[in-house]
């Protein structure tokens, strides 16, 4: 089987270039068992892993032009199989890129905001029976990127317009927390909900497939809508 990768030190290289490399195919071959099997035979990468099990998000990075994450993502033993970094986000080197522009941010979002303390009548007042159901799936997020990386909003106007379905996962998080007192509709509004084109692309690219994007947005736009926030032209 070959594999190309692309390769780049960014305080050595001018500019990236590609390597190609032949390994022997096994069944059911992941691309991370491919790009492991590179480092430690034939030659170094730089790559990012660590669960082998879609929890981390750590192995996200690019085959054949699609976002993916590499553990989970099966190669063709014959055939192109091309790998490069997550797309819209800086190289470090190689396949490992710096996705803290997303992570810092999708962290102060996931931080809960409340005016004063959590009280004791409030934990045990009964709570909607369906939000368990909404919230649940939104906790398989591994805040990979993937989904980010392959939407053409974020490709065509960039992160400070629409922070990308990674973020807007982490909104609904806090949306649907009945204990979270923040205005997580505005927050939505202010990181481009209205931007979303609602192509379906993050759902395709997402390994987490307990979440549901395109239902997380239709709710956080029905909530922007009730609170006199959609635009004019949307």
């Amino acid at each position: 089987m070959k594999i190309k990768v692309q390769k780049y030190n960014p305080s050595a290289d001018a500019e990236p270039h590609f390597e190609e490399y032949e390994i022997d195919h096994t069944e059911h071959m992941t691309l991370l068992e491919a790009l492991v099997k590179i480092n430690d035979t034939l030659d170094p990468i730089a790559f990012d892993y660590s669960c082998r099990g879609r929890v981390c998000g750590r192995c996200a990075m690019t085959l054949n032009g699609t976002p993916c994450l590499a553990c989970v993502t099966l190669v063709e033993a014959s055939g192109k199989n091309e790998v490069t970094p997550l797309k819209n986000f800086p190289v470090v080197r190689d396949l490992i890129v710096d996705k803290t522009k997303v992570t810092d941010k999708v962290s102060r979002i996931l931080a809960r905001q409340r005016a004063f303390d959590l009280t004791l009548d409030e934990v045990k007042a009964p709570v909607d029976a369906a939000l368990p159901k909404k919230l649940e799936p939104l906790e398989y997020c591994a805040r990979c990127g993937v989904c980010t990386a392959a939407c053409p909003v974020v490709e065509m106007k960039g992160l400070k317009s629409y922070l990308g379905p990674t973020g807007m996962i982490a909104i609904a998080n806090r949306f649907y927390d009945p204990y979270d007192q923040g205005d997580r509709v505005v927050e939505a509004v202010q990181n481009g909900l209205w931007e979303c084109t609602e192509c379906g692309t993050c759902d395709t690219v997402c390994k987490a497939l307990e979440i549901d994007h395109l239902s997380v947005r239709k709710d956080l736009r029905a909530a922007a809508e009730a609170a006199g926030l959609k635009p004019a032209t949307a």
